[in-house]
């Protein structure tokens, strides 16, 4: 029971620090294009991680730099798989370059905060 109860407390706290870290990072846009000409660049950076891991790491990454928009210039998917001796070892790897914007439109909308 314990334990359980470590885990928990471990998941819950694990996800709020990431919360708290990048603040509103839920709300942050992907776009394939700039979506206003009012946008002002910030900063441009590029994940290799699995699969579709890198819209997140973006979004959040986005959120230290002041930005609420992410425009993804360069999508490459690959599939690295080899044969050894144990069978096929491997997966899919993206590499994603991205833009970040700060964006004043009426798209981005970060909820209202209760008072």
């Amino acid at each position: 029971m314990k334990t359980k109860s470590l885990i928990f407390i471990l998941c819950f706290a694990a996800s709020g620090c990431t919360n708290s870290r990048y603040p509103n990072w839920e709300y942050v846009r992907v776009e394939s294009a700039v979506p206003d000409k009012s946008c002002v660049y910030k900063m441009q950076e590029s994940c290799s991680q699995r699969a579709n891991a890198c819209f997140n790491w973006h979004k959040q990454r986005a959120t230290t730099f002041g930005a609420n928009t992410v425009v993804i210039v360069q999508n490459v998917n690959q599939n690295q798989l080899a044969t050894g001796m144990f069978g096929i070892k491997g997966g899919d790897n993206a590499s994603t370059l991205a833009d970040y914007y700060q964006c004043n439109t009426a798209k981005n909308i970060i909820p209202k905060v209760k008072d």
